[in-house]
Parts: structure tokens; sequence; C-alpha cells
């Protein structure tokens, strides 16, 4: 019970920010290096946001019209709807109507941006009157330098704070303290000298100040932010190159080694490895779990078709493609490797039917994938290598090339696994027969 209570809660959490992600989330299915693409997304995510507030300011005025309870309350409550979709359809159509136009994208980001403080401002117009939502309707003002801040554009912020800091003025003077109705019959110069020494002057000074310290805040926050999303884009841009570079390099390097490697792809040769150095693994003692990573490995090179055009996935630039290359690069590594082991079988083979075989030569062989799992596919190769036709030599008898490990193919393996390989010879024999 306790489990599925547990499970449900994180689906619901993982829900919420599939949705978040979805409606505000400023990088959700954007490559950061379009400039067009991120301010069309970051318009879509502010519209949604505009939407979000206009549904936050009917509900205050529904408040408010519940409160006082007056005709002109609830008209204003009433409209505020249909206001608020018009104004959504509106700034929607704006956004939508050419994604790719920078022009037409950066004219709909000044739209919301005006529309997000004339809001505010029309809303505290309607409500600095009570004392209880004065507080609350000013804030809207810090709010929307918060919502236009998300843009990361310094001069739109630049812009927008001039025009709020002339409006919010204005409103100290106008709404908030009424200063027109302290003059009475003074002059300028008589009423300015009173005016100073009001309270109320030393609270208007204290809000814009306020005011001003905030945007200076938000301003350093969004340069931060916009000097680091060059920042990533420039270095996104440079890993796009150097992923280039590299599909192309290890693409070619790929083309050139399956090319000159052609014949130690022979499936048949390949199935007859796997088949024996399975069978040698579990005679030597390896677990299923090593078994069975061995088996894939034993084979893994006949795969090579699947990385040998490498570049074809490779036109578009997301996180998509880069677990593409990664994934063919990882098995190209795992192919260059299995291919290695072949060629060290081959080498084997060619210096000893060649007698050209040494104490250097055994060194080098020696540090070639030393592991047991490597060395149980050599000896299975080496062995059907050795009784197969090749270039360099004719097949072998059985009971030749188990006196070959006998004595010096034997120097290259574990003397456990070429134990095993002498003890159940006959078995081997039997089964390179009836493939």
């Amino acid at each position: 019970m306790g489990k599925t209570r547990k499970r449900s809660i994180f689906n619901l959490k993982a829900l919420g920010k599939d949705i978040f992600a979805k409606f505000f989330g400023f990088e959700q299915g954007v490559d950061i290096t379009d400039d067009v693409a991120v301010l069309y997304r970051r318009n879509v995510v502010i519209k949604n946001i505009v939407f979000v507030s206009n549904i936050m300011y009917s509900i205050i005025l529904f408040l408010l019209s519940f409160i006082q309870n007056e005709v002109s309350d609830w008209v204003v409550a009433f409209v505020a709807f249909p206001l608020t979709y018009v104004i959504n359809k509106f700034l929607r159509k704006l956004i939508n109507m050419d994604p790719q136009d920078k022009t037409k994208q950066s004219v709909a980001m000044y739209v919301a941006a005006f529309y997000i403080f004339f809001s505010s401002i029309l809303i505290y117009a309607r409500l600095y009157t009570n004392p209880y939502f004065e507080t609350a309707a000013y804030i809207l003002m810090y709010y929307a330098v918060v919502v236009i801040s998300l843009y990361q554009e310094k001069k739109l912020l630049s812009q927008s704070f001039q025009g709020l800091l002339a409006l919010l003025t204005v409103i100290h003077f106008i709404w908030t303290y009424n200063i027109q109705g302290m003059v009475g019959e003074e002059t300028f110069f008589q009423f300015i000298p009173r005016f100073i020494k009001e309270p109320e002057f030393s609270d208007i000074l204290l809000r814009t100040l306020l005011f001003i310290l905030f945007y200076f805040v938000v301003y350093a926050i969004v340069s931060m932010g916009q000097y680091m999303q060059e920042e990533r884009k420039k270095e996104l841009i440079k890993r796009r190159q150097v992923q280039g570079d590299f599909s192309h390099i290890v693409g070619d390097l790929f083309s050139v080694v399956f090319s000159s490697s052609y014949t130690l792809m022979d499936k048949r040769h390949a199935y007859q490895v796997q088949q024996m150095s399975m069978k040698l693994a579990d005679y030597y003692g390896l677990t299923q779990t090593r078994i069975d990573a061995m088996n894939q490995y034993a084979m893994i090179h006949l795969q090579y078709q699947e990385i040998k055009n490498l570049l074809n996935d490779m036109n578009t630039y997301d996180e998509k493609t880069y677990d593409v290359l990664k994934e063919k690069t990882e098995l190209g590594s795992k192919i260059a490797k299995r291919m290695q082991l072949a060629q060290k079988c081959e080498d084997i083979a060619r210096a000893h039917i060649e007698d050209t075989a040494n104490e250097k030569f055994l060194k080098e062989m020696l540090v070639i994938q030393p592991e047991i799992d490597a060395q149980i596919i050599l000896l299975a190769d080496l062995y059907i290598t050795m009784r197969g036709p090749k270039s360099y030599k004719r097949p072998m008898a059985h009971g030749l090339v188990l006196k070959s490990f006998q004595t010096d193919l034997g120097t290259y393996f574990d003397y456990d696994l070429k134990e095993r390989f002498l003890k159940f010879h006959d078995e081997f024999n039997e089964m390179y027969n009836n493939f």
C-alpha cells in the first residue's frame, strides 16, 4: 500500500514537472544557438505567464466585488474575463504569425512587456484606495519587472524600467498620496519646502529608491544570465563543430579500417569462433554473465554495417543526435577492439607458419588484450585459423595443430586455459568437423 502511494506521489510530481516544462520551460525543445527560436519560446512562455496573471487579476477583482458589493466592481470583474481572453488570443496570434521572423517576434516581445506593466498599473489604479489591497497591488509593479526580466534582454529591461519609473512617479503623486489635493492655494515654490518635510515625501522617496535598487539587482541578474546564455551558445557552436569534425574523422577511419580488414569479417568463421569459445569458457569455469558478454563480443565486429555510414544521421544537432553519435562511437570502439583481437590471431598464425616469431614478437602479442575472455576467443580463433586454408598456409590436421598448442602456440595463453583446451581437444575437433 505504502509503495503504491509512493509511486502515485512520484508520478504526480513527474507529471507536474512535465506540465511545467511544457508551458513554462524556456529551453523546452529549443536550439539555444537559434536566437529567433529562443525568442519565440520565450514569447510563448511569457504569454502563458500573462494568461495566468490575467486569471489572478480577475480573481482579485472578484474578491474585491464580494467585499465591497458595488455594481461597478461586479461589472469590472465580469468584463475582465473576456478582456483576458481577447488579450491572450491577440498575443498568441502575434507570436505564432511567423515563428521564424525575428522582427515579428521582437514586436511580440515589446507588446507583451508593455501589457505586463500596463496591466499591473491598471490593477493598482483599481485597488489603491482599499487599504487591504494597496500593498499587494503595489507589489505588482515589481512583479512586472521580474516577468519582463525573463526575456533576459538588457535593452528591453532598461526601456521598461524607464517607462515604469516615470509612471510610478506619477502614480505616487496622483493616486497614492493625491498631491494635488495637498497643494491648495499655495504656489509651487511655497508648496515644495513644506512638502519635503511631510512624511508623504519621505515615503515616496523611499519607494522610488527601493524600486531603483530592485531594478539594479534584477538588471545585474539579467546581465549575468544573458552573458551565460551567450557563453553557452558559443560553447555549443564549438561543440557542434568538434562533433562534425569528429564524425568525419571517425567515419573515414572506420571506412579505411573496414576496407582493409574485410577478410577478418567472415561470418562463417565468426560463428565457429563464437561456438567454440563458449564451450571453452564453460570448461574454464567462467560465470554465465561473463560467458554472455564474451559471446556478444565474439560477434560484435559483424555489426560494422551499423557504423559504416556514421555521418548519415548527423544532419541535425540536438540531444538525440549526440546520443546516436555516442552510441555509434562506443560500438565502433568495441568493433575496432574485436578486430584488433582477430588481427592478433592472424599475426600469430602467420608468424609461426613463416617461422618469424621471436621473443620480441611474443612480448608484443602478450600485451594486446590479455584478459581471459579475450584469450578464450583468441584460442578458439587461432585453432580454427590453423585448421583452415589461408593465403599463406595449407589446411592443417587436428593432431598437427594440437602439437603446436602443446609447444609454441601455448605460450600466448594462460596455462590453465591451455590445459582445459588440451584436455577436451577431441570435442573441439568434433565441433570443427561438424560445423
